[in-house]
Parts: structure tokens; sequence; C-alpha cells
């Protein structure tokens, strides 16, 4: 879509109404030397109409485009939303001749909303995905909903592609590009947190940071659900709102102790169907919800779940558990995250969060395609996208005004770290979202809590990060995009009661069955062959 200026046409507008107005005196034939002067005060009209109109069009600026950025709040969406899309709007419509109108919407009603805008056809240029339902790159890029910007990003995201490097290769597929990891951390951990004054009251702020098992933990939250005071907590909610505890993205946590933890590789598939050993040991591809790993956290969340640790609603919660703790329904949940975890928790939930590591995971193409910026299918102008696109991952304006807000409005600066305004929070601030979500979090300042130098930390230890051996293989997915739809809704209707301990055995077995039958031997199987493909070209066994 385009903006269309009018000042040219304003300018011959005053100009042809000076002209009307200018000659209302005098009567009868004019003299020679009137005829003269008049044809002299015509030409010089013309003349300063024509300069007019020339000065006009090169004061106005050309066509501008009109793009529109669909993103997830991590929460309710910020009042102060406006405020930052003018600031931008300010800077790319002079820079980049593009107006960006920003859309918002809520996390729990992310997914719907966007399969609502892809069926009904709905324009819209620039979406991020996330790793919830149907709105995570695998399952979206399956059914073909993002535009092949391959082309694109070499005529106007060079800064992109100098950017993210090898990590694009998570989102191509036979050369063709289908979207942009979000440049981050990618060094990623499982973490306990727990609400810091619930464990200071209680005396268990040591315990807590020094914990090496499940059982120290187990008996925490004992603890707190015992708790004359902190009783009306619930121990333990979800993470996000599929029912994640324990069953986090590429964790193993089902052996008590944290030393035993493991990871896998999910290949890509955001379901978390597909599982392999990161080592390169054994190259091969499993059904992950069948594996003994699995099958003992859903043991020891059932067990969790019967002595009343977990919420229960976490099945159907529709909040991540973030917002269960700012909102008093819980103590304590599993997350992942990155460099500065428990700031980030901490400014989530508007209170102190303790973050107790207890996985670290390698670097995956699953680690690349958790976040990915993409063109949907829908876009009208996807060249004006690309460019907005390539300046969220290079400005560093246009990073801290997506995740901070406008600076000395929403947040101050402070030798190098930013902080809220005086007298303001995490519940009171107009606009506060996060660091990890629009393009380049390297470019974001480090917030209240974090060292000035956080961003240096991290970009170090991504360079010393242990990587995955299938790190870069993306299985297309084309040929089994039917089964991967049916599969889909299989783990939607019972991925979360499983996750949070609800399912009896049998709706465990139910599960596995559904599965199969939903075509899960088929894409294993493509996936396997395609790896071995992958592995033969690359130079593995």
């Amino acid at each position: 879509m385009q903006r269309r200026t009018l000042a040219a046409m304003m300018a011959l507008c005053m100009l042809a109404s000076a002209g009307a107005c200018g000659n209302s005196e005098g009567s009868g034939q004019p003299s020679a030397s009137t005829d003269t002067a008049a044809a002299g005060d015509s030409k010089a009209a013309v003349s300063d109409e024509t300069s007019a109109e020339a000065a006009a069009e090169a004061d106005a600026p050309e066509d501008m485009d009109e793009i529109t950025m669909v993103c997830s709040a991590m929460g309710a969406v910020p009042a102060g939303l406006q405020d930052v899309e003018d600031a931008i709007n300010a800077i790319t419509e002079a820079e980049i001749n593009t107006h960006v109108t920003i859309e918002m919407i809520e996390a729990g009603s992310y997914p719907q909303q966007i399969n609502l805008k892809i069926s009904s056809g709905e324009p819209f240029d620039l979406m991020i995905t996330r790793p919830i339902g149907s709105a995570c790159y695998s399952s979206m890029a399956a059914q073909n909903q993002f535009m092949d910007i391959s082309g694109l990003l070499e005529e106007y995201g060079q800064g992109i592609l100098d950017t993210v490097g090898d990590t694009l290769s998570a989102t191509t597929v036979d050369g063709q590009v289908f979207g942009v990891p979000t440049w981050r951390s990618m060094v990623s951990s499982a973490y306990i947190c727990m609400r810091t004054d619930v464990l200071e009251d209680l005396g268990l702020l040591e315990k807590a940071q020094n914990m090496t098992s499940f059982s120290e933990y187990e008996e925490i939250m004992k603890a707190v659900a015992e708790s004359e005071k902190w009783g009306y907590l619930t121990p333990m909610v979800a993470s996000d709102n599929v029912g994640t505890c324990l069953a986090l993205d590429g964790c193993y946590l089902g052996n008590d102790k944290f030393a035993d933890a493991s990871a896998y590789d999910q290949l890509g598939d955001l379901n978390r169907m597909i599982a392999i050993n990161p080592d390169g040991s054994d190259p091969t591809v499993i059904s992950n919800f069948e594996s003994e790993e699995y099958h003992k956290m859903y043991e020891k969340m059932k067990e969790w779940y019967e002595k009343g640790y977990i919420y229960k609603d976490a099945a159907t919660q529709s909040d991540a558990g973030g917002e269960l703790v700012k909102t008093n329904v819980g103590f304590s949940y599993l997350a992942q995250g990155e460099i500065g975890m428990e700031t980030a928790q901490s400014t989530m939930c508007g209170m102190p969060i303790t973050c107790v590591k207890v996985l670290t995971l390698p670097i995956s193409t699953s680690s690349c395609t958790k976040f990915v910026w993409t063109v949907p299918q829908n876009s009208a102008s996807p060249e004006a996208a690309v460019k907005f696109l390539n300046m969220m991952y290079t400005d560093a304006r246009i990073a801290n005004l997506l995740a901070w807000g406008v600076e000395n409005v929403h947040y101050t600066v402070k030798d190098g770290v930013a902080y809220f305004m005086d007298g303001e929070d995490a519940t009171t601030c107009a606009y506060h979202t996060n660091d990890f979500l629009y393009g380049n979090q390297f470019l974001v300042l480090p917030w209240d809590g974090q060292e000035a130098n956080l961003r240096e930390v991290a970009a170090e230890e991504m360079e010393n990060a242990q990587m995955s051996a299938y790190l870069g293989f993306s299985c297309d997915t084309t040929s089994i995009a039917n089964e991967l739809t049916a599969l889909t809704n299989a783990i939607s209707e019972f991925r979360p009661s499983i996750n949070a301990g609800i399912a009896s055995a049998e709706d465990y077995d139910a599960f596995v069955e559904k599965l199969h039958n939903s075509g899960l031997d088929k894409v294993i199987e493509t996936y396997q062959s395609q790896l071995d493909a992958w592995l033969a070209q690359n130079g593995g066994e």
C-alpha cells in the first residue's frame, strides 16, 4: 500500500486562487502599455507558478510504502504502543520511505489470531513465529504460509545476511529462505524459577540456590504447600499455555539429579515429536513421545499432580507461568532462557525471582527456529517489509524502541543500562516488552540488574557454545504436510494433559496410538531419509 502526497497539488491550488483574485479593479479597454505590462505580468505569473510547482515536487517525498508488522506481546498489549510506533515512523519514513503499523497480539491468543489472518487472506507484511501451537515456524512453513525472501534479502537485507550468518540455514530449503531467525543469545538453559520473597520468608533461599536435584525442589514445593502464609499459592504452574511443566523444548528432565538431565535435538520440529541425540554418536531419528526419557517426565509430573503440587488447570491455562506468579496464583515454574534469565523473569513477574539452572542445551536448528521473522504470503509490500526487517537487525534505535519503548518516556539510561523512569515499574510503565523478540538482541541495551557489558559476555558465550551435530539441517516437510497437520491436532489434544501429569496411563497409550494412526511413521521416515542425505553431503557418517 502507498501514501500519496498532495504538496504539489496544494501549491498549484494556492497559485490558482491567488491569480483569480488578483485583478478585480479597473474597467474599459486597456492601453497598449497596459497590454504589454499585463503580458509581462502573465509571463511572470507563469514563471512563478512553474517554479513553485517544481519546488513543491522537489520537496514532496515519493509515494510512501505502508507495511503492517504483527508480533506477540508477552502478556497484555502495552498501552504505550502508539508512542513507539510514532517514534519508529519518524525514522523509517525519512530513511526508507516506509510507514510501519505495529499490531501486537496478546500471547495467549496469538496462534488463533494469526490463523484467522492467514485463512481470511488479510494482508500483513511481517510476523514473528513463536513456539506456541500453530504459530510455530515449522507448522506454518509446512503449510506454505511464508514467502521465499532469498532474492529480497540479497537486494534489501545485506545487513541481515551479515548479522545472522549460518543460522539462516535453519530456515532455508533448497536455496529458498522462508524466514530470518532472531539474532539473540541462543545458548539456552532450563531453569526452575521461584518467588524470592517466599523463599526468604520460609528460610529456603540458600537451599533453593544450591539445589542439585528435583527431590530438593519437591521439598521446597511441599514447604510452600504446607505453609500457613503461602499455602494459597500453587507450588508449580506450567511455563506456557500448552501445559508445559518439565517437558521443555529439547530437555529430558525425568532423572532426579540435575547432572543426569540430558538434551535431544528436535531437528527443527517444534511439536517435539522428533528426537535425536545431538552429539552425533547415533544419527537415528526416534519418536520422542515414546522414548523412555520422555515417559519419565510424565511419571514425575503425575506423581506431583497427585500430591497437589501442580496447578489444577495447568493443561488449559491461558497465561504464561510468569503471569500466574505475577497474579499470585503460583509460586514457581520451569522455563528456558539465556544469559540474564533472572532479570528477565523478575521483570516479567513484577517481583524478584530466583532462577536455578538445571541443564544447558546445545545450539540446534530448533534453537534458531524458535523465534523467526517471516513475510506471509498475504503480504502486499514484501520489499518494504524486508527493508524494515533489515533495520530491525542493524539499527539500535529501532531495536531499543521495540524492546523498551521511547527513551526518557518509558525508560532512562544510566551508565549503559536501561531503567524504568522514576516512580515506574513493570506494572505501571506504559511500554516494556523484551529484548529477544525483535530482530537483533545484541543491539538492545541491558536492563536494570544486568551488567553494562552483558551483550559482550553473551556474544563470547555464543562463540564458545556447544553445537548440535545437526545444526543447519532443515527438513523439507512439503510431502508430509497432511500428516503434520493431523499430528499437530493429536498433539494439541493430548500433550497438555500429559505434560501436566493429569492424563492417565491409558490416555498416554491412546496418544501414542493416535500419533501412529496420524502418520508419525511416515514423518520419521521422511526426516531420517533427508538427514541421511544431509549427512552424506556434509561429510557425516
